[in-house]
């Protein structure tokens, strides 16, 4: 199996704490430092949220990680189950997959 034909999604937690109104990075930030430990390194975040991951948060977490910028995927908490693939397509995950596991693109 090579390089190319694998690829690494971590759905982790950026936990929102109300004593400090703010959303903590440090959790996936450990997470992933874990994972390479044992030689995984993640291509994709996606990240678990109650609050919305501001595009500058989006940046720290993709810099301290080591993935690119629009490979940090927010998964906000929705009302329903069936909203998460369109929020996930909206932010281009099926787009990242396909270019980062080299397929062709075919249309619907």
């Amino acid at each position: 199996v090579g390089r190319n034909d694998v690829l690494y999604i971590h759905v982790t937690l950026v936990p929102y704490i109300n004593a400090a109104g703010e959303l903590k990075t440090k959790p996936t930030q450990h997470s992933v430092k874990e994972l390479r430990s044992i030689g995984i390194q993640p291509d994709i975040l996606v990240c678990r949220s109650e609050k919305h991951i501001s595009d500058e948060m989006k940046e720290k977490l993709a810099l301290f990680c080591d993935v690119e910028p629009e490979a940090v995927i927010e998964n906000q908490t929705c009302s329903s189950i069936y909203e998460v693939p369109l929020m996930m397509q909206d932010q281009g995950l099926d787009d990242i997959v396909i270019k980062k596991l080299g397929l062709e693109e075919r249309p619907c």
